[in-house]
């Protein structure tokens, strides 16, 4: 893309930006582990008026009741694959589990060893900064792993395998990997967009026009949310995050090429099968034995 070299350049215009974003473009993608974005990102994680960085505590209390019926009992060992600041992998401590949370960002990490602190629990919970597609994770080490929130969605096609594979491979034999994944998002195909004045935003702390748009391809099963932050000086940010929707009926082979079997669907967070017409879906699998 002519603008990717540029979006972070204050000479960027906005009719510079092209009206739809190209899905995992590597240029405009946000850094999750980038320092001043992971910061705000913990801002947006701890806000209790929304459930669009990490959900809100009630929320979370009625999930890890869910997780604990599908979880092995305590004190089974848990990896907690994008475990953000821990709102999941604290909670889960304190039901007995030895869990390890792993996470791409500094700040949110810090926040979830408070929390430990905080709650008595040390030795029973521990975090490690990593990427999912690079960290060392020990073989056979864990009894359940995790994957809550669409934190799939987040990789490419390609990678998506990779990154279950690498997770199997951590499990004990028959071990259980819990994923939560959407099969759409939470708008019709297409595009749609907004605008607003904000004090602050994911992208800066300053006062800025945001404006944003969504686009769900529903052919390529892509879904981009894209923001653009403009300031008084000229200068303009750009940064996305994209998603790729594995569909319902290609799950389990996705499973499969990861080397996990007896693939169970349910719909959301209910105890019912899912189907088709899911919004999403809880995948619980075990490693295939060897």
């Amino acid at each position: 893309m002519a603008y990717a070299a540029a979006n972070m350049r204050r000479s960027l215009r906005p009719a510079a930006i092209p009206p739809w974003p190209v899905p995992f473009d590597q240029a405009a993608e946000l850094d999750w582990g980038r320092p001043e974005y992971a910061r705000r990102l913990l801002r947006e994680h701890l806000d209790q008026t929304h459930d669009g960085a990490s959900r809100r505590r009630s929320v979370i209390a009625g999930q890890v009741r869910r997780l604990r019926r599908v979880l092995p009992s305590p004190p089974a060992r848990i990896l907690d694959a994008g475990c953000g600041p821990g709102l999941y992998a604290v909670p889960l401590a304190a039901l007995g589990y030895d869990v390890t949370g792993i996470d791409v960002s500094a700040p949110a990490l810090r926040h979830a060893r408070g929390l430990v602190r905080a709650a008595g629990l040390t030795g029973k919970a521990r975090f490690v900064n990593g990427d999912l597609r690079s960290v060392a994770l020990p073989d056979g080490r864990f009894d359940a792993g995790l994957l809550v929130y669409f934190v799939l969605e987040a990789f490419p096609r390609r990678e998506q395998p990779k990154v279950l594979a690498r997770m199997a491979s951590s499990l004990a034999a028959e071990g259980t990997l819990i994923v939560e994944m959407r099969l759409r998002p939470d708008q019709p195909p297409g595009r749609i967009d907004w605008w607003d004045v904000v004090p602050n935003s994911l992208l800066s702390d300053r006062r800025h026009v945001l404006l944003g748009d969504a686009v769900y391809d529903q052919r390529r099963h892509t879904y981009v949310l894209r923001e653009v932050a403009i300031f008084d000086d000229g200068s303009v940010s750009v940064r996305q995050t994209s998603g790729w929707l594995c569909p319902f009926a290609s799950i389990p082979r996705l499973f499969a090429r990861a080397g996990l079997a007896d693939v169970t669907m349910f719909d959301g967070w209910t105890g019912s099968p899912a189907h088709a017409l899911s919004d999403s879906v809880l995948v619980v699998a075990r490693r295939a034995r060897r």
